[in-house]
């Protein structure tokens, strides 16, 4: 959201960025799964009335392959792709219900 919020100036302030605990640093290979996030969460499925449900596997699996992701190391990307996907899943279940309040 900071760096969306830095491309786009004149919107910033509509743009709500969570403060980040002081022991929440990003680590260079963090990017890896960042990146890998944003080029699949489109891939979901939007319900009608909202909510969205999970990246599907054949979406990841075909992202790895793309990318030489093989293996063992196949197994850890969709443990920790899963995982920024089910914090993002929560965040929207929370917004929603914020919203219906």
């Amino acid at each position: 959201m900071q760096r969306l919020a830095e491309e786009n100036p004149d919107e910033a302030e509509f743009i709500a960025i969570d403060d980040q605990p002081e022991e929440a640093e990003s680590e260079p290979w963090h990017s890896l799964y960042w990146r890998a996030w944003d080029a699949l969460r489109f891939d979901r499925q939007f319900g009608a009335f909202g909510g969205e449900t999970p990246i599907p596997y054949a979406a990841i699996s075909q992202y790895a392959r793309d990318n030489d992701i093989i293996g063992a190391d196949f197994s850890l990307f969709r443990r920790m792709l899963s995982a920024i996907d089910d914090e993002w899943l929560e965040h929207v279940a929370r917004k929603q219900k914020e919203a219906e309040t």
